[in-house]
């Protein structure tokens, strides 16, 4: 039995509150289990639990986990345990040889449905990693060092950071203009010193995600797109009136538990990621694909090249804390509002779009009939700055 080390624990404790909120663990995985052509020289499956070490029965706990993944109790071995919280390390190597390991863990990884994650968050477990234990190490010293950045935190809109047309202010992001992202507060990201020579020439774009991937895709990368209409990559819009479709980012009601800094007030909440793109790796810039015909999406942007593909160079997952990755997350977009933010005004061409009930497609937060009984009693919606 280990104690947890500092930068453990520092970590363990940003997992705590996506456990919280979601309910579930955050999941994270090492590039090399999604490479095919990377031999991993070790296999964990680690997972830490909010349970006093003294209290805890390992092998009733290994029984559940074992039932909820569909793990063969003797294809793993106990490598380590840590105590504070419970951090138990299982060796998948040591049961199983090297050429499967890769095929297990993938298989293991994308296996990982919400409920499943739900029903190990019931055993508290709040994170898990899969990988090599240097990727793992790797990734804990290197978080340690990404901290927010509040100098260049921003909320935009009237009377707050503001401008209207392109932002002409010196700085080189390339030949897509940057517009105000009205509406939102930025909380920046200390991505590198010298980050105006480093970014020289970067585009900026939005990438939405579902509150419940947004802490895990900045803890542990950006996942590649799953619905490939342009392509395989990671997708973003120069737009984020465009991102900010319920298809792209989920649109979260906020329980009194929840409430954080972050929500403080709000009613509903939803999160975006703000990235710099270097032009050459985006291979794509296409028009929208949410059916809207020739409704206006953002007056600044054309429909027809208002969605980009990103080239993730052959990577499964995009580490964009790296500064060598094709697409660097510069900043966490949050936009809270007292009613739904459909009924803001730059979110009236939703309804012209293939807006839907499915959460599995439209993460809407709210009954879609409802909402437009809203819209139709003239329901106004603000947002919240606070």
């Amino acid at each position: 039995v280990e104690p947890i080390s500092a930068e453990e624990e520092s970590y363990y404790e940003e997992c705590k509150q996506y456990h919280r909120i979601t309910g579930m663990p955050l999941v994270s995985v090492s590039a090399g289990v999604l490479n095919n052509t990377t031999e991993l020289k070790s296999a964990l499956l680690k997972f830490v639990i909010d349970e006093d070490y003294n209290g805890f029965n390992v092998e009733e706990f290994l029984k559940k986990i074992c039932s909820i993944l569909n793990i063969n109790r003797n294809d793993i071995a106990i490598a380590k345990i840590q105590e504070g919280c419970v951090v138990l390390e299982l060796d998948l190597l040591k049961k199983i040889d090297n050429k499967s390991v890769n095929i297990k863990l993938q298989a293991l990884y994308h296996s990982l449905t919400d409920k499943l994650r739900e029903e190990m968050g019931k055993l508290k477990v709040f994170f898990m990693f899969m990988g090599d234990l240097i990727s793992f190490t790797n990734m804990q010293n290197f978080r340690n060092e990404i901290k927010l950045h509040p100098q260049w935190n921003r909320a935009y809109g009237i009377d707050h950071t503001f401008w209207t047309g392109v932002l002409h202010d010196g700085r080189d992001r390339g030949p897509h203009p940057y517009y105000c992202p009205v509406g939102w507060k930025r909380y920046a990201l200390y991505v590198t010193d010298n980050y105006d020579d480093r970014f020289k020439g970067w585009s900026v774009c939005y990438h939405g995600t579902k509150f419940s991937y947004g802490l895990s895709i900045l803890l542990s990368g950006l996942k590649p797109a799953e619905v490939k209409a342009h392509g395989a990559g990671i997708y973003a819009s120069p737009s984020i009136i465009y991102a900010s479709h319920p298809r792209y980012s989920e649109i979260k009601e906020i329980k009194p538990f929840e409430q954080t800094d972050y929500f403080q007030g709000g009613k509903y909440v939803q999160f975006m990621l703000q990235c710099r793109v270097h032009p050459t790796n985006i291979i794509t810039i296409g028009s929208e694909t949410l059916g809207v015909g020739n409704t206006t999406i953002d007056s600044n942007v054309d429909n027809n090249s208002i969605e980009w593909l990103i080239d993730t160079k052959g990577k499964s997952i995009v580490d964009f804390n790296d500064t060598d990755a094709a697409i660097v997350c510069t900043g966490i977009m949050i936009r809270v509002t007292d009613k739904h933010p459909g009924l803001l005004p730059e979110s009236q061409w939703w309804y012209a779009s293939r807006l839907c009930n499915k959460t599995n497609c439209c993460a809407l937060g709210i009954d879609l009939t409802t909402l437009t009984n809203q819209k139709a009693n003239g329901n106004q919606c603000n947002i919240i700055f606070s």
